[in-house]
Formats: structure tokens, sequence, C-alpha cells
């Protein structure tokens, strides 16, 4: 049997703006990888925009000319919640041509939402797919009168739920993710290009020979706005799974062969530092035998100690990234649903800096929240005030997504213009409110200015000030010389002014 799989990918990171999208997209890699094993064919088409952009006439039509030559059976399409009126889109567009097959949505959007998706697709798999796409693959013809766990479909006006797919729990046993290139195609500079290695090497997270892998499924936290909560509700604890050291470098290792251009790893994990400490052990000794490249991982507070980080940096940690999301223990604790306290937080940075300078590590901020007062946020800048400096700072306007314990309460206190504002919903673009400003410049001044701008941000002159170095920092680049130049002006003579007003009061 026949599967052409469609995977939308977007580049939405503000500063990063140049880059391509990235196309690492390990879940539908991963389906491919199990299909071609079990014996089907499989077709990948890795579709890349900048966020708020749509496949035009021209690309849609391509896409039917290659389904039309390729003749699959099944079109899968792998798709984010940010995807989704992409995915509406291609897929009406190709519902108009007659003949061609089912389409089945998968990924996490479908897997939160699988009611709405089916206003769309024909199928729509809810969990993860390995298992419930290979059932369906083999069985298209009766497929109803199976009950596939995980496939939902209609029968009329009548959703036919099958719950969520069966999970894989020995996921050794599973391939590793398709890098085969052979049956891969992607929308280059508005042309359906196969996938060359010179195509694929362009398409990297931020940087050129960055890759991205996983060394387990799920997520040891249940944080209210994520996704990790839902797919925790559908699964139980079950849903924390991990490889084996012996099984994760060796698919380093073959993409270090097989992509010589390689030269940075991303371990994309929620929390990496859930892995025990003999676990850490083997993986430092067999990836600086076998790899010995730098590498990224994501940590947070309550699963990283001083052991397992000598061992992460020994093997070659170069970055890390930490959530803060905020520094209000009580915004942490009752609103996220997120039991790390500020205290574990500066304890685990505290820990870091003997590291800095070997290690750069990035903290992770959310703004925009309507749960948050004046004083949570007075904390978060406290708290990131408390670094060294300079240090990276990410910070992400808060989503509701669907299905997540945040969505339903903020439904319930009516503070969404609609339900799915989500789908739309920009998550680097910050509001313009000056608690924003304050947080994302703390890393950039000095702990002292930062208490004076946070203690005075009702003054006028002050806000006025905080202004004009938020706009020099983040339209740096973009601002021409004459108004950069201007801008100097201005906080220097605002400077002055400071100075002056202080002596005046000596």
């Amino acid at each position: 049997m026949k599967l052409f799989l469609i995977s939308f990918n977007q580049q939405d990171v503000e500063e990063f703006k140049k880059a391509p999208a990235d196309i690492s997209a390990l879940g539908a890699r991963s389906i491919s990888a199990y299909l071609k094993r079990e014996g089907h064919e499989v077709n990948i088409l890795f579709l890349c925009k900048y966020f708020g952009k749509k496949e035009s006439v021209a690309e849609i039509t391509q896409i039917i000319e290659l389904i039309d030559k390729l003749q699959p059976d099944l079109i899968g399409m792998s798709l984010m919640s940010n995807h989704f009126f992409r995915a509406v889109a291609v897929t009406q567009a190709i519902k108009q041509k007659s003949g061609l097959p089912p389409i089945i949505w998968g990924g996490i959007h479908p897997t939160i939402d699988p009611r709405r998706c089916l206003n769309y697709a024909d199928l729509v798999c809810v969990g993860e797919g390995e298992l419930a796409i290979e059932k369906l693959m083999g069985n298209l013809d009766r497929f109803k009168d199976l009950g596939i766990e995980g496939i939902w479909y209609k029968d009329g006006d009548k959703i036919i739920e099958g719950g969520p797919a069966p999970l894989i729990y020995d996921i050794d046993s599973l391939p590793h993710p398709d890098y085969d290139l052979n049956n891969q195609y992607i929308l280059h500079e508005e042309k359906l290009v196969s996938l060359s290695v010179e195509v694929f090497k362009q398409y990297f997270p931020a940087s050129r020979g960055h890759h991205r892998v996983l060394s387990g499924r799920g997520c040891p936290h249940a944080c209210a706005y994520c996704c990790s909560s839902i797919f925790k509700g559908l699964y139980g604890h079950g849903y924390l799974r991990k490889r084996s050291v012996d099984d994760f470098v060796a698919e380093m290792v073959e993409i270090k062969n097989r992509f010589p251009f390689i030269i940075f790893f991303k371990i994309m994990d929620d929390s990496f530092a859930i892995n025990s400490v003999d676990w850490l052990r083997e993986f430092n000794k067999q990836y600086k035998q076998k790899i010995n490249l730098p590498f990224y991982c994501l940590v947070s507070p309550l699963t990283i100690n001083e052991e397992k980080l000598d061992l992460l940096v020994d093997a070659g940690l170069k970055e890390i990234q930490i959530g803060l999301q905020s520094g209000s223990d009580r915004v942490n604790t009752q609103v996220y649903l997120r039991h790390v306290k500020a205290e574990h937080f500066l304890k685990m940075i505290k820990m870091f800096e003997k590291y800095r300078g070997r290690i750069n590590f990035s903290i992770d901020v959310i703004v925009d929240n309507p749960y948050e007062r004046g004083d949570d946020m007075i904390q978060t800048i406290n708290v990131l005030n408390q670094i060294q400096k300079p240090f990276k700072l990410s910070m992400f306007s808060l989503a509701f997504y669907a299905g997540t314990n945040l969505h339903q309460r903020a439904m319930n206190d009516k503070l969404l213009a609609n339900e799915s504002e989500y789908l739309s919903k920009q998550f680097h673009l910050l509001k313009n409110n000056i608690f924003n400003k304050i947080i994302y410049l703390t890393p950039r001044l000095s702990k002292q200015t930062i208490d004076k701008l946070t203690n005075n941000r009702h003054n006028l002159l002050i806000r006025f000030y905080i202004n004009i170095l938020y706009l020099a920092y983040t339209k740096k680049r973009k601002l021409p010389p004459c108004l950069l130049k201007l801008i100097s002006k201005i906080l220097k003579y605002i400077k002055a002014i400071r100075y002056q007003v202080k002596a005046e009061e000596y």
C-alpha cells in the first residue's frame, strides 16, 4: 500500500525570519520509517512557510500533480495547531479533484481537537500513529468494520470515535526516523522538487548544520498550557518512555555518517535530564567515543543535579534551555500547574554558573498571561535580575491551546474572544506593554538599572526611556543609521537629566 504524507512546517521565530523553516518533522519521519519497515511505500512532501502564509494556487497545483503521479492509496497530513488553516486550504483543494484517495490528519492538533478536524479530513488519527496507521493501511477497504484504535471518522453526521491510538512501550523496537531522501519532496522557492542533500542542508533550525533528535517520548511534567498534559490524560503515566543509550547514539551515528555537514545535535526532549545518572554516564561515554560534537538540550529545575550537569558538560553540552515561565510561585503552581518554585530555579542557575563561559543557557518566560497580576510580573523581573548577565532570554506570548486545562479555564472565565483564537496565535509576537519591555531588557542592563526602571515604571520620563531602550535593542539591525544616532543622543540626554536630578538631591 502507498501513503503520500504531507508535513506542514513553518519558521515563526522572530529573530530568525531569514532562516528557512525547519524540516526535522520527527513525527512524520517516524511514521514513514515504521510503515516502510512493514512493507508499505511512503513518500513525504515538506511544505514550508513563514507564519500566516498559505500555499499558493500554483503550489497546490504542483501538489495535486505529484499525487496524480504517485497514485497513493491514502494521503496523510501531519500538523500542529498553527498549521490548521494551511491544512484546511490544501485539503479542500485536493478534495475538489475527483478520484483522489481519502485524507487522514494526524499530529498534535488532530489529537487535541479531532472533532473540528473531521469537518475537513476524512479520517483523523488521535495519539501516536505508528500502530494505528499501519493497521489502517492494511485494511482501507474495511477499516469501519474493525474499529481501529486511534482512528476517528464520520458516518453521516455521527462521529465514530476510536479512542487514542495504542502506544509502543519498547521504543527501541521502532526504526529511526526516515532520512532516506529518495522518496522525499519539498516546495523549495515555490517549486516542488526532490529533496536532494544540497536542498536538505538548507533547512535546519536557526543555524546551518544543527540536527534534532529525541532520546524518548513524553514529558515528566503536565503543565496546564501544554499538549503534554493532554497526552498524559489520554495515556496516563506510561506515556513517558525512554530509549536505551545504545539505540539513541546509534541514530546519531547514522545521521553523522549520512550527512557529514552536521556539526551540532539538538536533543529536543522536554527534559533530557529526566534520564538517570547511570543512563547519562553511559551516554557520556558513548557520545564522546562515537559522536564527539557539541550538543544542546532542555532541562527543568526538578530533574537536574550537579552530577548530571557534570556528565552532560563533559560529554559536549554547549547550550542548555531552561523553563522559568514565571518568577511568581503563585502563577507557576496555581495557574500553570507547574510545581517549580523560584527557589528551585535559582538553585539550578547557581549550579550552572560554574560553567559560565563553557556553556550558554537560555531561559524561557511566558508573558501576556491574563491570570498574572502586576506583582507577579515584578517577581519574574526580580528573579531574572538575580542572574549574572548577560544571558539569553526567550519570551513567549501565552497561547490557550484546545484541550489544555488552561484553555478550558480561560473559556469558563470568558477571557477568550472565541475558543479558536489559538489557531492564529503567533506566540513570538508580544503585547506592547511596559512589563514585557522591562523583562526583555533585564538580561541586557545592569541589576541596578532594572531595579530603577521597575520601581519608577509609572514615571512618564522613565517610560519614555524604557521605550527608547526597547526600540534600540529590538530594532538595532533594522533601523537606519540616522535614527540609531538620534536614539543614542536621546539616551545620553535622558542620562544627563538623571545625573543632574541626582546631583540636586544631594
